[in-house]
């Protein structure tokens, strides 16, 4: 490593980032730092700590010294013991972000994630415009499961350096994940740009391709990538997605499991195989394979998660349900890292909502709402059937799909006028015309438009104000195989409430008094409610129920749910493809003994 020559020091320039988001993006710390200059003097590391006397230059020349010695440890691969080095250096010279940032590097190459995190954020305290140090700080809040805390650290990381490409490529994935589609693709296209005439490139222009709803483009330049490069984890790894997507399921499955051969530290391709393929008994090499990858060294927390998941979800499929049970409790503690249910937090909320919203509270309005009924709003809780009555929907040929969208989730931010009772009518307007922006991108023709966020369901007041003929179709699954559902799937959003039995049964709870409340203060012609198990049993029946509560006429299309070919990106894309089946209705007596606080759910009836 070349001696330091700025001001604020130079962090270690080696290639430390752990595989987090997509193989083959991941930079090197060299690519995110400027280079040194020669006119750099030993006196530009006298600092000082804020409020105190400045460093001795004997004291400096230390601190200096402890981190060359620790980076020649680094560089041979010794972080351990650079370490308490890095250490030193901070502790005789604390102003200087280099001396911070490199003992996060070291931290982070050791796969010590959490503890990185300290040093890490002193560097950017010290030096706001050290890119790499928000990005490494988001990448670390990203395997933590922590999004809000990595977008934002992405967003500074390439508002100071914009061609990162992988800060760039991780948020194209997030806004994708979050239905931010035009984000999405300008992100996925900054990636591009970051490295041009690359094969990071073509893979950041394939996703740009998905993010603008080009799906079968994205697939065709993909196949041409992994054809030119077949040896590309991430290659194979993203075709495995896009082909799942679009229900090629064993295709998917044979891309994720090449992938996966090829770099075990992918947590997407084993969730990918694991929900694209129904295991056998003949799969005990690749199940052995799994449980390898749990002992790979610097396995992230994300990485681990997703292998228990997958895991849980072999032995599932194997009739195997101790063993299944064991592995999704060990995902779920580590799902628990990222944070616990508030629950006074929630009650309060439920408390509020219910005051605001009295019986005829909407006619008190002196706002009357815009009069489009494009929205289709499908709410409930998480795993309940959302997906399978989406597919119903969106198989007539005059209703779009949306698929999970955020868009009030993002705008269900405290003080904002638009969620006010007293909300003006031209914020109603303006809110009205970004949501009707937002469906039109899925079917500028459509009739109806389908939005299928299940937590929408706290929202379902505002919402009808704001679009009173909008259609609420709420899906109802028996309690405690809906919450085993949501305790033994790996989602993509890592609600509060997913990983302790005790939050999940307190926030079903909670759900239930809000849907009470919503049946008796929203009109009954708005708010149309289907049993999941009732709906298996007689798909016709209630499917011509939900056409006709939409105002559509009926289309025997929606008979075949199974036939739909959108593209389906929630955890039970397999599940959308098969024909309607019942093997889900009384799943939690498999898992009797292990239900624990899950119990307490049990109908009274």
């Amino acid at each position: 490593m070349a001696k330091s020559r700025r001001g604020r020091g130079a962090p270690i320039r080696a290639a430390i980032a752990p595989r987090f988001a997509s193989p083959g993006l991941a930079p090197s710390l060299a690519d995110l730092l400027p280079r040194a200059g020669p006119e750099a003097r030993l006196e530009s590391f006298l600092a000082k700590k804020p409020g105190s006397t400045p460093i001795p230059t004997a004291q400096a020349r230390e601190a200096h010294h402890c981190t060359l010695e620790g980076a020649r440890l680094f560089r041979e691969g010794r972080a351990v013991e650079a370490i308490p080095i890095f250490e030193r250096s901070i502790k005789l010279n604390p102003g200087v972000a280099a001396y911070h940032h490199n003992l996060g590097a070291a931290l982070l190459f050791a796969g010590r994630l959490e503890q990185a995190i300290q040093p890490f954020a002193a560097a950017v305290s010290l030096d706001p415009n050290l890119a790499s140090g928000h990005f490494q700080l988001a990448q670390i809040f990203d395997n933590l499961g922590h999004v809000e805390q990595a977008i934002a650290g992405f967003q500074a990381a390439v508002a100071l350096k914009p061609d990162i490409a992988e800060a760039q490529f991780r948020l194209g994935e997030i806004y994708l994940e979050r239905g931010r589609r035009l984000e999405s693709a300008a992100a996925f296209r900054a990636a591009a740009a970051a490295a041009p005439k690359t094969l990071k490139a073509r893979i950041a222009e394939a996703r740009a391709l998905e993010a603008s709803g080009q799906s079968d483009e994205a697939i065709a330049t993909v196949r041409g990538i992994v054809e030119a490069h077949p040896e590309n984890s991430a290659a194979h790894e993203i075709l495995g997605k896009l082909l799942g997507e679009a229900g090629l399921s064993a295709e998917a499955a044979a891309h994720h499991d090449r992938a996966a051969e090829l770099n075990p530290l992918t947590f997407v391709s084993w969730s990918g195989l694991a929900t694209n393929k129904k295991f056998t008994a003949g799969d005990g090499p690749l199940i052995a394979r799994m449980n390898a990858a749990l002992a790979l060294p610097k396995l992230t927390p994300r990485h681990r998660q997703s292998l228990h998941f997958a895991l849980g979800k072999a032995h599932d499929d194997l009739g195997q349900y101790e063993l299944a049970m064991q592995n999704f409790e060990a995902g779920n503690r580590v799902r628990a890292l990222m944070g616990r249910l508030n629950r006074d937090a929630l009650v309060r909320r439920v408390d509020q909502l219910i005051a605001a919203t009295p019986p005829g509270y909407r006619d008190r309005q002196p706002d009357p709402g815009v009069d489009d009924a494009t929205p289709v709003l499908i709410v409930g809780m998480p795993r309940s059937g959302t997906t399978l009555i989406e597919q119903i929907l969106t198989s007539h040929p005059d209703v779009g799909a949306g698929g999970e969208l955020a868009f009030w989730g993002v705008r269900d931010t405290p003080g904002k006028d638009v969620f006010a009772i007293s909300s003006t009518p031209q914020a109603t307007r303006r809110l009205a015309d970004d949501y009707l922006t937002t469906l039109r991108a899925f079917g500028p023709d459509a009739k109806r438009i389908t939005d299928k966020a299940p937590v929408n369901f706290i929202r379902l007041g505002v919402i009808n104000r704001v679009f009173p003929n909008a259609t609420f179709i709420h899906c109802r699954r028996h309690p405690i195989d809906n919450a085993l559902s949501i305790f033994t799937t790996n989602m993509d959003t890592n609600f509060a409430f997913l990983a302790d039995r005790g939050d999940l049964v307190f926030y079903y709870r909670q759900y239930q008094r809000v849907m009470a409340h919503w049946r008796e203060v929203l009109p009954p012609d708005r708010l149309v409610e289907v049993d999941y198990e009732a709906l298996v049993v007689d798909p016709q029946l209630h499917a011509r129920r939900m056409v006709a509560a939409c105002g559509l006429e009926w289309n025997d299309a929606c008979l075949a749910p199974h036939r739909n070919a959108r593209t389906v990106k929630t955890a039970s894309l397999w599940q959308a493809r098969q024909p309607i089946y019942r093997t889900s209705v009384e799943r939690w007596r498999r898992y009797e003994p292990w239900l624990g606080e899950l119990r307490e759910l049990a109908p009274d009836d």
